[in-house]
């Protein structure tokens, strides 16, 4: 206001407020707080007023929000009373002096049309930054394009969180500390498509939560935040882009679940016996086809929670980067075929334990012409025992039928004093003899293959496979000497 030259408003007190001017109110009144809603421009020209007490009418402003004073000489005043001026500076209130020639409607005028002005220039402002958003979204680069567009345009920092408010995007990346505070508050907003948007308290910024809305169901939330609200015209942008990430997730969905079908079909292709057919197929649509050995494991839970098994196994990081083949098999059950390695049995526990009332079954390695038998095996052993574990192994159905039988101390005494010699040689040697013997056990005494597994030379697997017969007085050639081992190994390992 001060720089409208045609004004000629002077300003008489040094004072700076960070809040524009809302509105212009003129009034005479010697109290008139209770007509002001607050960040008005105050015009008057201290007519009928020669009594007031400045001080007390400059607390009465300042207390209702106002934004400045205006006060007009030539009219009850030849000058501005050097109290007002006074009361002004000690309590900061922004003071003008407002010459005679200057009329009060040509000041509302004014900041009536900067009003309209600024409020023009923040509507093109949000349709720039709708077709800038637009454009992000049309982009190969999917939801975090319109992300960094929305958290430009609102200033922001902005978070994309799924339904379980875990972080899927972060703009910028140190926005991913603020997510366990919102995570937290998440459950006390109840947020669904109804309710809409809700507001928290994080950090000390302002944010803004919305769900997103994907067919009439939440699939995740948009978190902005910075430490200003947002301004209604802003609000609009943040809705936008909500409707563009929802189109998104709807696309990304579909694409998952073609991407679902093309796995299942390829699975159903090895489930069937035809590994050659399968491999050519997985090459085609392609699919990841886990290289032999490998393990099939068989995930179940209730019917309503299966989507939510599938989706852990889909999303458990280490099945992930191993290309384990991730698909649902019938209504209650997830198989998943996977290469034998190091970590492959802790991935499907994660995946388990994401999961309330999930158990699990996984097969020995085996190569994919194999698979169906290991996955026969699997089932018998996750509908036929009753062991709490959240996961078993399921080395052959008749030693786990066997086992169920055989659970009772007695026969938890005859597996201890038989690998007794073992344990009693672990205490006096790094070798871990009973290791070996597993593995050799498990690949039907096939010395490369174990050896392979073991990561050792086959030399050195002939070795200790010699210390094992010495010290237990066997010979790992004898079929019964074999089984009574491996049924010993199983019960310690399930007791």
């Amino acid at each position: 206001m001060l720089g409208l030259g045609r004004l000629r408003l002077r300003s008489l007190v040094d004072a700076y407020v960070d809040r524009p001017i809302r509105w212009v109110h003129i009034s005479e009144l010697e109290d008139p707080a209770r007509f002001l809603s607050g960040g008005e421009l105050l015009l008057t020209t201290g007519k009928g007023m020669a009594d007031v007490e400045w001080d007390a009418y400059v607390r009465c402003l300042v207390e209702r929000d106002v934004v400045g004073l205006g006060f007009g000489i030539g009219v009850a005043h030849t000058h501005v009373p050097p109290p007002l001026i006074e009361a002004a500076s000690r309590r900061g209130l922004p003071l003008l002096s407002v010459p005679e020639e200057t009329p009060f409607i040509a000041i509302s005028e004014a900041i009536a049309e900067e009003i309209a002005r600024l409020q023009e220039r923040a509507l093109n402002s949000a349709l720039e930054a709708q077709s800038d958003l637009i454009r992000a979204a049309l982009s190969a680069r999917g939801p975090r394009a319109v992300l960094v567009e929305l958290a430009e345009a609102l200033d922001s920092w902005v978070l994309l969180l799924d339904t379980e408010a875990r972080i899927r995007y972060a703009v910028p990346t140190a926005a991913r500390r603020r997510a366990a505070r919102i995570r937290m508050d998440l459950d006390s907003l109840g947020l669904d498509v109804r309710t809409g948007a809700a507001s928290l308290s994080v950090g000390g910024d302002q944010a803004a939560v919305l769900p997103i809305d994907v067919r009439g169901r939440v699939q995740g939330y948009v978190v902005a935040g910075r430490t200003t609200p947002l301004t209604p015209v802003e609000r609009s942008v943040l809705t936008g882009a909500m409707g563009l990430l929802s189109l998104d997730l709807v696309s990304e969905q579909e694409a998952n679940e073609a991407e679902r079908r093309d796995r299942r079909a390829v699975l159903q292709l090895v489930l069937g016996g035809h590994a050659a057919l399968a491999e050519e197929a997985a090459d085609t649509l392609a699919v990841t086809l886990p290289p032999g050995p490998a393990r099939i494991a068989v995930l179940g839970c209730s019917r309503e929670a299966l989507g939510d098994l599938l989706a852990a196994a889909e999303e458990q990081h280490g099945l992930m980067q191993s290309g384990a083949l991730v698909a649902q098999y019938d209504r209650r059950s997830v198989l998943i075929l996977l290469s034998v390695a190091e970590g492959d049995l802790q991935a499907l526990e994660e995946v388990l334990h994401r999961v309330p009332g999930a158990r699990g079954v996984a097969s020995e390695g085996v190569q994919l012409a194999d698979v169906p038998d290991a996955l026969r095996r699997a089932r018998s052993v996750y509908f036929g025992t009753s062991k709490t574990e959240r996961l078993l192994l399921a080395r052959d159905v008749a030693t786990a039928g066997l086992l169920a039988q055989l659970d009772n101390p007695g026969a938890q005494g005859w597996a201890a004093a038989l690998l007794e010699p073992l344990d009693r040689h672990a205490q006096r040697s790094k070798l871990d003899l009973i290791s070996t013997l597993r593995v050799f056990l498990a690949n039907n005494g096939l010395v490369d293959v174990s050896a392979t597994e073991l990561g050792i030379h086959r030399h050195t697997l002939r070795y200790r496979l010699r210390r094992i017969t010495e010290l237990l007085d066997c010979s790992l050639d004898d079929p019964t000497a074999r089984a009574e081992l491996w049924l010993a190994l199983r019960m310690r390992e399930l007791s």
